[in-house]
């Protein structure tokens, strides 16, 4: 079980990693960003912190990269 949630932290610090560089690539601030996903501000921040593992659903997903125009496989790719 230990394990699993290993794995599960391990994928979340990749895609808030993720979400953080593709934001910076296309030159938007976290606000623009809650804006264009109708998602708090608090929430992108949030996600962004990598300070503990925020359940995330298939619409944030979908929202997320809609706004950063990539698709939702890159929010997970390392690298």
């Amino acid at each position: 079980m230990l394990e699993v949630k290993e794995k599960i932290n391990d994928e979340y610090l990749i895609f808030s990693g993720n979400v953080k560089k593709y934001r910076l690539m296309k030159g938007i601030t976290q606000e623009k960003l809650a804006e264009a996903t109708d998602l708090s501000l608090s929430y992108i921040k949030q996600i962004e912190s990598k300070k503990e593992f925020k359940n995330v659903t298939f619409t944030t997903l979908e929202k997320l990269s809609n706004a950063l125009n990539i698709s939702i496989k890159e929010l997970f790719m390392s690298k």
